[in-house]
């Protein structure tokens, strides 16, 4: 296979000639030093909150004071409606007694249910334990003969393997 040079490629001496200069330059890339004199120069720059904290605590207790103000008006709301019997609240009264007897229901309904299908399943349950029960010493009885067939067809094939080894004959000694 003959190579055939390509008539524009000026080949390695010109690429050689061209990164020489860029093989003599060196860069400096330290730069903690520069970040470090600018943070502290930022650090200096920093000025303290000018808010106390004094403040803070009175707009954080202010807020819990409102807090409970707006939840003591909204309750006296409410009282104030059911004990005026105003209409709107009897139709929420009778709309949640209402919901609760359908909730009511509903769980009488799933309850049953739910005892039917125990009663249905426990006997199951029951004699697939007894089953389970019963079958556990024929299963490891098995396990155990099942191992030991494997270790028996372990000696086997070594014995097997040691005899054609033995009977083999040498090569490159």
């Amino acid at each position: 296979m003959t190579r055939r040079s390509n008539a524009g490629d000026p080949g390695e001496r010109w690429a050689e000639e061209t990164l020489r200069p860029l093989r003599r330059q060196t860069a400096d890339c330290d730069a903690a030093p520069a970040v470090l004199a600018r943070i502290r120069a930022e650090r200096d720059a920093i000025r303290p909150d000018p808010v106390s904290p004094r403040a803070y605590r009175i707009a954080w207790v202010s807020s819990v004071a409102l807090g409970v103000a707006s939840f003591a008006f909204l309750v006296s709301s409410l009282l104030v409606l059911v004990i005026g019997r105003d209409e709107g609240v009897r139709e929420i009264i009778s709309l949640g007694a209402a919901t609760w007897h359908v909730l009511a229901v509903f769980g009488r309904l799933i309850a049953g249910a739910g005892a039917r299908i125990l009663s249905e399943t426990l006997p199951i349950l029951r004699k697939a334990w007894a089953l389970l029960a019963i079958a556990a010493p024929i299963v490891r009885a098995a396990g155990t003969l099942a191992a030991a067939g494997g270790v028996m067809s372990i000696l086997f094939s070594s014995y097997v393997f040691a005899r054609a080894r033995k009977n083999a004959p040498r090569v490159g000694a």
